[in-house]
């Protein structure tokens, strides 16, 4: 069974999946063949990775460059960074492939992201609009920043204790 027949099957249901299959085109003769569905699959992920990386520095910019008035637009370009990495984690995720318990969540791969999200939100800080909704709303991303922080630290020791229990 391929990928695409694990599609069908697993998610006939789920309007995500066949909307998800539909907007991939995961029904194409092109994913049939074993290797190029492979190699696509690896280059898809290289470029999600890039494409996330890149959106991430390109807000941490605007909100340094553009301070204030920049900042509504960096937060839009972060929002349309993460949307793509989102849609992927829920696909698996509704096709019963949890990304987290594949192997461990804190990895040396995801110092870039957390050290341009917080570059990002110390410029955002630093430019948030003397507003209250403005301090707040930079405020809450903040906050929301730590709890993500804490939330990974916290599946990371979850994992490795699932894993001893199930060694021993």
């Amino acid at each position: 069974m391929n990928a695409h027949e694990d599609v069908e099957t697993a998610g006939q249901g789920d309007w995500f999946v066949r909307t998800a299959a539909m907007v991939g085109d995961l029904s194409s003769p092109f994913y049939r063949e074993e290797r190029e569905r492979d190699v696509w699959n690896e280059a898809s992920a290289v470029g999600l990775q890039v494409d996330l990386l890149l959106g991430i520095a390109a807000a941490t910019a605007m909100v340094w460059i553009g301070g204030a008035t920049a900042l509504p637009y960096a937060i839009a370009v972060l929002i349309l960074a993460a949307a793509g990495s989102g849609v992927a984690m829920s696909y698996a995720r509704r096709l019963g492939v949890r990304v987290t318990d594949s192997g461990s969540v804190m990895r040396l791969r995801l110092i870039p992201y957390v050290a341009l999200l917080t570059l990002f939100l110390l410029g955002a800080v630093r430019a948030a609009p003397s507003s209250r909704f403005g301090a707040g709303f930079v405020w809450g991303m903040v906050a929301g920043f730590a709890g993500l922080l804490l939330w990974l630290a916290w599946s990371e020791i979850r994992d490795r204790r699932r894993k001893r229990l199930d060694n021993s």
